[in-house]
């Protein structure tokens, strides 16, 4: 039974999500239309990844955060209890009741993500849909926080006995369930962390963790273990949205020095969804004043820029130690 309440689960349902048991998602992305139907890709091709072929999901849609920028809709959007107070890792009883096995999980994206892609049967190549429905990669990204749910190891484990590449989306303010990937090694393809806004004031105005005043400090715990070098491909993500963290390059750069990540994204926020009934649209930077701050980025730290999408409104760059393209996708992929 799901945990979502009801007058957020018929909102989402009307958005076109695709939700199961107690508290999962998938949604199609843009970019797998565009992928199926005018063969363009996301920019996450620079990494080997065919949108056609990825699914974009999340084990649990809470939430420890609310962020502004934010284009998934909260509970407070809505006049709800965040989902996120009912939430205690050290009550078992309550875990088991409030999130789904991760066999079940991958059950659920993998049947909602064939709902999603049946319809374009009669008007794409065949092999190409066949593809779409045998999907060779899997996101985190979609809503809530993906380290809250509690079986991430596992989770990883289970996507990959499918033979899908992972990536996670994390705002790394659970610094635990980094710990319990690395003990347990089951190691995701690449992790990224949401870099927080510089500064105390302009994190909480920005963020709005409803843990206030110990989130900060879980997010640098998080920095410094990935700093100490991680056994996977990591990414600094910068989102930014001008009026709220769009600022302070020299903040971000200290940061980075500290994580090391593989990549860093430097990626504008786009005024869609939840997003426009929180901050204008004046907000939304051009790809221009993206590459501008990526520059100034570049000149604080090591890392260069090596790509750019201006349709995303992001800039990568890269400190070379590691290859932009994922080994295992390289064969795969023509792009």
């Amino acid at each position: 039974m799901s945990v979502v309440p009801e007058k957020m689960q018929n909102l989402l349902k009307k958005q076109k999500y695709q939700l199961s048991g107690k508290n999962t998602a998938v949604k199609k992305c843009n970019w797998t239309h565009n992928a199926l139907r005018e063969n363009r890709l996301c920019y996450k091709r620079f990494y080997g990844i065919q949108s056609h072929r990825c699914i974009q999901f999340s084990p649990t849609l809470i939430c420890n955060f609310s962020c502004q920028f934010c284009w998934r809709i909260h509970e407070s959007d809505l006049g709800l209890r965040n989902m996120f107070m009912d939430y205690d890792p050290s009550d078992h009883k309550k875990i088991t009741n409030m999130f789904d096995t991760p066999e079940t999980v991958v059950n659920g994206i993998l049947e909602g993500q064939r709902k999603i892609i049946c319809g374009y049967k009669p008007y794409v190549d065949p092999m190409k849909y066949n593809e779409a429905m045998n999907p060779q990669h899997a996101t985190m990204s979609l809503t809530g926080e993906p380290f809250l749910y509690p079986w991430i190891p596992e989770l990883i484990q289970e996507l990959k006995k499918h033979k899908m590449t992972v990536f996670i989306v994390s705002n790394g303010s659970i610094p635990r369930t980094l710990q319990a990937i690395l003990e347990t090694k089951q190691y995701p393809t690449q992790l990224y962390i949401t870099l927080p806004a510089p500064g105390k004031k302009n994190f909480y105005r920005t963020h709005r963790p409803l843990e206030k005043d110990i989130t900060l400090n879980r997010i640098w715990e998080t920095l410094k273990i990935i700093g100490k070098s991680v056994p996977f491909r990591t990414v600094a993500r910068l989102t930014l949205a001008e009026g709220l963290n769009l600022i302070n390059p020299s903040g971000y750069a200290e940061m980075i020095r500290t994580m090391k990540p593989s990549f860093i994204e430097v990626k504008g926020v786009v005024h869609v969804g939840a997003t426009e009934k929180r901050i204008p649209r004046s907000a939304m930077p051009s790809h221009e004043r993206i590459y501008s701050f990526s520059q100034e980025v570049e000149s604080l730290t090591d890392y260069k820029i090596v790509r750019e999408s201006d349709v995303s409104r992001l800039v990568i760059l890269s400190n070379d130690k590691t290859p932009l393209m994922i080994p295992e996708l390289k064969k795969s992929t023509k792009n």
